[in-house]
């Protein structure tokens, strides 16, 4: 519902901005007039489609920015999980250093809670307890051995302390190490996840200008619908008029050429408005109209407004189009491979009626064109601005 009222108002715009009203004292547009409110209208459709080209321009050159963009933030990304795999890995080593350091601290406490246990044992016995120990002795030499033997405890004692200290410093210079290079590693992370982030941010900016391009562009194809919609309603006007109009189309080169995909000259002819042989019966007979070479399946238009009067098959022509353009003139367009509009249908100058094809009585891919006034078929070179072949 909201997109057919904004269609609705996009025809209403185009109608006030063409003056798509009665302009003369009997209520009615003349066909000159109408005539000139479908040249405005084309000119408002042929700029919308040099805006949309615009736009789909501006979208390709968005859409490189945003693939050169994501090639930036995979590496980034690679750069931050790699950065983020580092830091994961000075996480362990730091826990296993923190559990090194508690079990040498452990084992330190343990040795000095031994060896005050037993330097508690010598304060109780005193200098008797030393003493005691060497009085034992049953020799000069077991006595040598036994002062030795506690001088030997003392000393194992200091020399385990002294290691396991040892071991402690170099434990905790390892952790301290490692947890500076944990800190350190942490701000790389910290550091690698803005870029990341400012990438991200960056490339939902441009998808979202894409979104707006995408936007434009459908807004210039709903105003050419509605264009070709007020067109529409022009030509009816137009069709109404016809009837009783003076011809309006005259043999001064107004029509349009039936086949864009070649060339508007004689050179693009293979037939003329001739009498000559038919190239398939052999029989001599006039040729009703131009034969234009085309490839097979290529667009043919028609050559001004009109009402489709016959779609369909004809004998001779294939699959054939008739149109009647009003005051007396109507074109004919044979052997097509298929047909796209149907009878009374309204078409406009340029439209797309059918592909060219080979059918009916033919040898070739082309579109046979035929100009018919009063029913009566006249030579197309006036009418194209091409000039007639003798063949």
């Amino acid at each position: 519902m909201k997109i057919l009222k904004k269609v609705t108002c996009l025809v209403l715009t185009v109608f006030l901005a063409v003056g798509y009203f009665p302009t003369n004292s009997t209520g009615a547009a003349t066909i000159a007039e109408l005539e000139a409110k479908r040249k405005n209208l084309a000119q408002q459709t042929q700029n919308a489609r040099k805006e949309i080209e615009n736009i789909k321009s501006k979208q390709l050159s968005v859409e490189e920015e945003i693939d050169s963009m994501d090639k930036v933030m995979n590496s980034l990304q690679a750069e931050l999980d790699n950065a983020q795999s580092d830091l994961d890995e000075l996480t362990v080593a730091l826990n296993a250093a923190e559990k090194e350091l508690e079990a040498a601290s452990a084992k330190r406490e343990e040795q000095f809670r031994l060896l005050g246990s037993r330097m508690r044992f010598l304060q109780q016995k005193g200098a008797a307890g030393y003493l005691e120990i060497l009085l034992e002795s049953e020799s000069f030499s077991d006595l040598f051995l036994r002062m030795q033997y506690v001088n030997d405890i003392m000393s194992f004692d200091k020399d385990i302390l002294d290691k396991l200290q040892e071991i402690q410093n170099t434990i905790q210079a390892k952790k301290d190490e490692i947890s500076e290079n944990h800190a350190a590693q942490e701000e790389v992370v910290a550091l690698q996840r803005e870029k990341v982030d400012s990438m991200d941010s960056l490339i939902s900016e441009k998808k979202s200008l894409l979104a707006s391009y995408a936007n434009d562009a459908k807004k210039q194809e709903q105003l050419i619908a509605a264009n070709a919609k007020a067109d529409q309603q022009v030509l009816n006007l137009i069709a109404q008029q016809s009837g009783s109009a003076t011809p309006y189309y005259t043999g001064n080169g107004t029509l349009g050429w039936p086949v864009p995909a070649k060339s508007a000259s004689s050179s693009s002819l293979s037939s003329g408005f001739v009498k000559r042989i038919n190239p398939v019966t052999g029989r001599s007979e006039s040729h009703s109209g131009y034969d234009i070479p085309a490839p097979y399946g290529s667009a043919i238009v028609a050559a001004e407004a009109g009402k489709v009067t016959y779609s369909g098959w004809m004998n001779g022509y294939g699959y054939t189009v008739v149109i009647d353009h009003g005051g007396g003139l109507s074109t004919l367009y044979g052997h097509n491979s298929s047909l796209v509009v149907s009878k009374g249908q309204m078409v406009t100058r340029g439209q797309t009626i059918a592909k060219c094809g080979s059918t009916g009585i033919s040898t070739g891919n082309h579109c046979h064109f035929s100009v018919l006034v009063n029913g009566a078929y006249v030579n197309p070179e006036s009418y194209l601005g091409v000039k007639n072949i003798s063949y």
